[in-house]
């Protein structure tokens, strides 16, 4: 009787700490904003620099085909893993500091999270290893380039560095310290935008015939001080909240009743290992066929596209889909209590709840979408033409990727819904739907660069294909999931869709009438006609969409309720 009532009031605790979860995770998710913004601009600035010092050719070498080993070991190494600890409930053991400091060791919640994020340290080296010998024998032109192979080797070791980070970084992100994390990816950033402009300059200076040979070296030595400063960010700032030393979160520890992991944790993993091998296709599926079928020039025009392109990607959608997938991981854990031992006033409440957030990040998206595909299509080619003098290739390329980005960012948070409450079979047969969408997408891609020669433009157009399929799955998914949910409810305003497409209509037809204007002063016309229409699709969402505003604004402080029968 008395471990029932223990388990029954587990299980209320859980259900008590999804709101908390949810208040602490999007509380929180402005430090993650904040961090992207200073992210991107300390990228913009150093791409400048980068760009001018090395040229487009090793800059789109090292953005495409390096960045994509990296992300290829850290991804497939962590991901799966970091999903499955998202389930793991981290209250159990919280309110007992005083015996976990005087055992100086880690309580047995957090020892199976430090067992389990021992794996893809592992894991990382076998797969570094076996990457870098089918990158050296699989790319006999690029290896003329000066120190290529050393330029690897660096990746392969500052990817396996970055990974040591894992213990400590699941462990702050199951305490909720995003400021922790904001604090020490800003160090990390500033030390990688150091050393990639110091090593650039130092060729430069070394080298009488402007040749500089330490272009792609410069990208490795900035990705190694990257990855030695967030490990030791990580270890410094950790050490202040954990009760314990550091170097126990890489020391690993049976328990008793699961072994070293738990096989709910291990079987989970591995599903979402599975998962993660295939959204890695979908995600990088783009830089695969650029690095195995374009050249430098082309991996260079694509890789400016994709690093500007993506701003509104990396700063605000990103750590939505981040502190969505948190809340969403807990609701699932609290339904699943629910079914067994809590009233179905709670059960309504947690449901309740999750529909709140899904419509409210589905509206702010529609309107994020609003703008880029009005704003980004027209004024982000007139921009580029301005600062890249006229480079035809990149105007084109961009004005398809800011169509590209209300896709990306309506799929993130869908996708973080349906892979936080999908139970293990469901996973498995969405890995079969996102294996199918795999297929479709590399067949499009090839088709869009070999015979309609679209270069960039076709790759990110396949892209837009992939979104779509996996976005029109999750609908289908959550309209099952949820008893009574219209995808209508996502929708903004009347009025602010006419004054966004009217805001369109009186672009297209300043730009013909406006034509004749010499080019800079056309574009600079035009930029000041864009703001103008800009501010008042903004005030047209300040008048119109008030209700959306309070949403977003109680969801930010943790207050976002749905009243229920």
């Amino acid at each position: 009787m008395s471990q029932d009532r223990s388990k029954r009031n587990g299980n209320i605790d859980k259900v008590v700490d999804a709101q908390p979860a949810s208040q602490g995770a999007f509380a929180g998710a402005q430090y993650l904003m904040g961090l992207q913004i200073f992210v991107r601009l300390a990228t913009f600035i150093m791409n400048i620099l980068v760009i001018y010092i090395a040229g487009r050719k090793a800059f789109g070498v090292a953005s495409i085909r390096f960045e994509l080993l990296l992300s290829t070991v850290l991804f497939l190494s962590r991901e799966g893993m970091r999903n499955a600890l998202l389930r793991v409930d981290t209250t159990s053991g919280a309110d007992k500091p005083a015996s976990n400091y005087a055992r100086k060791r880690p309580s047995g919640q957090e020892q199976r999270i430090i067992n389990a994020a021992l794996v893809p340290i592992a894991a990382g080296m076998l797969l570094a290893g076996c990457l870098y010998w089918i990158y050296v024998g699989g790319s006999a032109p690029m290896s003329e380039a000066s120190y290529y192979r050393p330029s690897l080797a660096i990746y392969i070791l500052a990817a396996w560095i970055e990974l040591c980070v894992e213990p400590l970084y699941v462990l702050s992100r199951a305490r909720v310290l995003f400021k922790l994390q904001a604090k020490c990816e800003a160090v990390a950033v500033s030390c990688r935008c150091i050393g990639v402009v110091v090593t650039l300059l130092l060729g430069y200076y070394l080298t009488t015939d402007q040749t500089n040979p330490l272009r792609l070296l410069a990208f490795a030595m900035g990705q190694l001080a990257y990855a030695l400063a967030i490990l030791i960010s990580y270890a410094w700032h950790m050490s202040n909240e954990l009760d314990y030393s550091v170097w126990q979160c890489y020391i690993p520890h049976k328990r008793d009743t699961d072994g070293y992991i738990s096989n709910a944790i291990g079987s989970l993993a591995v599903t979402f290992v599975g998962q993660s091998l295939v959204k890695h296709l979908l995600t990088q599926g783009d830089s695969m066929v650029m690095a195995r079928f374009a050249t430098a020039d082309e991996m260079g025009t694509f890789a400016l596209v994709s690093n500007y392109g993506s701003i509104p990607a990396r700063v605000l959608f990103l750590p939505l889909e981040e502190a969505s997938r948190a809340v969403f991981s807990k609701t699932a854990a609290a339904a699943t209590a629910d079914k067994s031992s809590i009233s179905s006033k709670d059960a309504r409440a947690q449901i309740n709840n999750a529909r709140s957030v899904l419509i409210t990040l589905g509206k702010l998206q529609f309107l994020l979408g609003l703008f880029l595909i009005v704003f980004g299509t027209l004024y982000a080619p007139i921009l580029a033409a301005l600062v890249r003098h006229n480079d035809v290739a990149v105007s084109q390329a961009l004005a398809v990727y800011c169509a590209y980005l209300p896709f990306m960012g309506f799929n993130g948070f869908l996708e973080a819904f349906v892979h936080s409450v999908a139970t293990k079979s469901q996973l498995i047969f969405i890995n079969i739907w996102m294996a199918v969408f795999t297929v479709v997408y590399m067949l499009a891609a090839i088709e869009a660069l070999y015979r309609f020669k679209l270069g960039s433009a076709g790759i990110i157009g396949a892209n837009m294909l992939n979104m779509a399929l996996r976005i029109i799955y999750c609908k289908i998914y959550i309209s099952k999931w949820f008893a009574n949910f219209s995808f209508r409810e996502m929708l903004p305003h009347p009025a602010v869709v006419g004054m966004c497409a009217s805001a369109g209509v009186i672009s297209i037809a300043m730009r013909t009438a406006l034509g004749h204007l010499p080019s800079t002063t056309f574009q600079l016309s035009m930029l000041a006609l864009g703001g103008g229409l800009g501010v008042a699709a903004l005030a047209s969402i300040w008048i119109y969409e008030q209700s959306l505003i309070h949403s977003v604004r109680a969801l930010r402080a943790g207050t976002l309720h749905t009243k229920t029968d």
